[in-house]
């Protein structure tokens, strides 16, 4: 039996008005994101004028970053990105993007201040050898391959 009958064959056996639930759910999230996220590999980062962070997971629409950051410096909800994975040299600059979501750690310095962020970060106005440029970083810096 195939993968794809497996499935076919659980959701026949469920009751219809789960089954439109599920449904529904799924809709949403592919309205919600057009592009598969795939985990990052190891050290890839994400600068820009302010901080750095580490990739978590990336795709052609967005990545998600964790990263240090003060409590008073200031947010930017638009700006742009620069993409490194040092091991391999590779480098991709200034992708324009904007803040989608963000959820903040409780602080792990309080006499500092600190506090870890996660953001979903959507990657807006990309031209042609910028989507090309990433295109070639997400197939060599995901777990894409696995």
């Amino acid at each position: 039996m195939t993968p794809v009958s497996c499935i076919i064959e659980k959701i026949a056996l469920q009751p219809p008005l789960l089954f439109s639930l599920e449904k529904l759910q799924m809709d949403r999230a592919k309205e919600r994101r057009k592009h598969q996220r795939f985990d990052s590999i190891e050290n890839i980062l994400a600068l820009n004028t302010m901080s750095f962070g580490q990739i978590v997971n990336i795709s052609m629409g967005g990545l998600r970053i964790k990263y240090l950051l003060h409590r008073n410096d200031p947010f930017q909800h638009f700006f742009n990105i620069s993409l490194l994975n040092n091991g391999d040299n590779q480098y991709i600059d200034s992708l324009p993007c904007k803040v989608v979501s963000f959820i903040d750690s409780g602080p792990i310095s309080l006499p500092m201040n600190l506090f870890i962020r996660e953001a979903g970060v959507m990657f807006t106005d990309l031209t042609t050898p910028q989507i090309n440029q990433l295109a070639d970083f997400v197939l060599h810096n995901s777990l894409i391959n696995v």
